[in-house]
């Protein structure tokens, strides 16, 4: 069984393996930001540009992959391609927008990290793909799916002395964010290749292993995916329909979110959020927005041991680029903005003697969200939108005071997984 130490702790009552570990997973992840952020800036690229599209589609598509999934090992801070096959399905609404499902089996086995990943890897996704830029033989798409991640091997463990190893398989939620690059070889088989960054949340989780209680907080881990594949499109084929552009430059409205957010050097388990905020947004070239988001989140979910805890405050500020057709819009996302606590841990007194007394501060961070923004007109000046996005939260070094003794924490980046709903007027 993998054993790990604690970051300095400020309520020793609580066994929980290494948060230093998955510190050090996030920086190792923060040093690959390129590679994340290229489905998304492919996807605004290629919103720029518009082409004659191809003349014909099908209503289903069945495909077939080789796909590597990157598994980042903590404590080298460095990574490996493992290898998979798999096979898709694609139920198409339309030229541009479809249902799409894929499974994925990476068969050999990874190192295990304790109650987060190990083993061998299944891999489901269930969602749209919609194609932003069209030729008679290219098109480039974004993905938003979400779905399932299974490992076969997340923790190695013995129940007791003399009695064999036994290993502990688990399930985790995803949000599969990315894009690609389809080329049609005829009217009936494609290539495809598409990349996507894939958050996954791990949850809280104990167990008592041989009388020794081991325990984890939880976390928002992250993998990056590349697939290469050929797919067939049997059935009539049915001739593209003609498109209408969607008016409106400026659009506003009011918003939902639920934020999944792991703890922050500290022993409490990862928090689901709920806020409300707006958007507003506005075209300002052809295919390409202001857009920004303004979230409050005003639970408290973290307890004293939290570097950061109280409501939040979030604010988005940058760019989404994509198109708007008929009933739908599809857009990626690039957007800075901050993070803002306002209960982040600062001292801890032992005064007077038996009893522990906490001072809290706001403490703002630097952000960045990424991901796509799917939208529905459903009337004339109306629209209803979903965002999905991984919003990286980047800490900087953080200072707290114990008994006049400075502890200081390099948190680096923390991923989050973030879907929002909201419903806006166009004008």
């Amino acid at each position: 069984m993998n054993t790990e130490k604690h970051i300095p702790r400020v309520e020793p009552r609580i066994a929980s393996v290494n948060s230093g570990i998955f510190h050090a997973s996030s920086m190792a992840l923060a040093r690959r930001g390129f590679c994340r952020r290229m489905p998304t800036l492919l996807l605004m690229f290629a919103a720029c540009v518009s082409a004659a599209a191809q003349t014909d589609y099908s209503r289903v598509e069945f495909g077939g992959e080789f796909s590597t999934i990157r598994q980042n090992d903590p404590k080298t801070e460095h990574g490996k391609n493992f290898p998979g096959f798999g096979g898709r399905f694609d139920w198409n609404f339309d030229r541009r927008m479809a249902f799409e499902t894929e499974v994925d089996f990476f068969p050999e086995q990874s190192e295990v990290i304790s109650f987060r990943r190990g083993g061998q890897t299944l891999q489901a996704v269930f969602g749209l793909r919609a194609k932003v830029l069209q030729t008679r033989r290219l098109s480039v798409f974004g993905l938003v799916r979400p779905g399932l991640f299974h490992f076969t091997d997340v923790l190695s463990y013995s129940p007791g002395t003399g009695l064999p190893p036994r290993n502990l398989s688990t399930t985790y939620f995803e949000m599969n964010l990315g894009g690609g690059i389809e080329y049609y070889l005829s009217p009936r088989w494609v290539l495809r290749a598409d990349i996507a960054g894939n958050p996954y949340r791990v949850p809280q989780q104990a167990k008592n292993v041989a009388g020794v209680a081991v325990s984890y907080p939880g976390s928002v881990e992250d993998t990056t995916r590349l697939s290469f594949g050929v797919a067939y499109r049997p059935g009539t084929l049915r001739e593209n329909e003609g498109e209408g552009k969607v008016p409106g430059t400026w659009e506003f409205g009011p918003l939902f979110s639920t934020l999944i957010a792991a703890p922050v050097a500290a022993n409490n388990s990862i928090a689901t959020l709920s806020g409300l905020g707006a958007y507003a947004s506005y075209r300002f070239w052809r295919v390409l927005y202001f857009d920004s988001d303004v979230l409050y989140f005003p639970q408290d979910t973290h307890g004293p041991t939290s570097l950061y805890g109280g409501p939040v405050l979030q604010g988005l500020f940058g760019l989404k680029g994509g198109i708007r057709r008929n009933d739908f819009g599809f857009f990626g996302k690039v957007r800075p903005g901050f993070q803002s606590y306002a209960q982040a841990l600062e001292a801890i007194a032992s005064q007077p003697p038996g009893s522990l007394n906490y001072g809290y501060g706001r403490a703002t961070n630097f952000a960045l969200d990424l991901g796509g923004i799917v939208e529905f007109y459903p009337t004339e000046r109306g629209t209803l939108r979903i965002e999905a996005g991984d919003s990286h939260t980047f800490f900087s070094t953080h200072t707290v005071n114990v008994n006049g003794t400075s502890l200081r924490y390099d948190l680096g980046m923390h991923h989050t997984i973030q879907v929002v709903l909201g419903y806006g007027w166009r004008f």
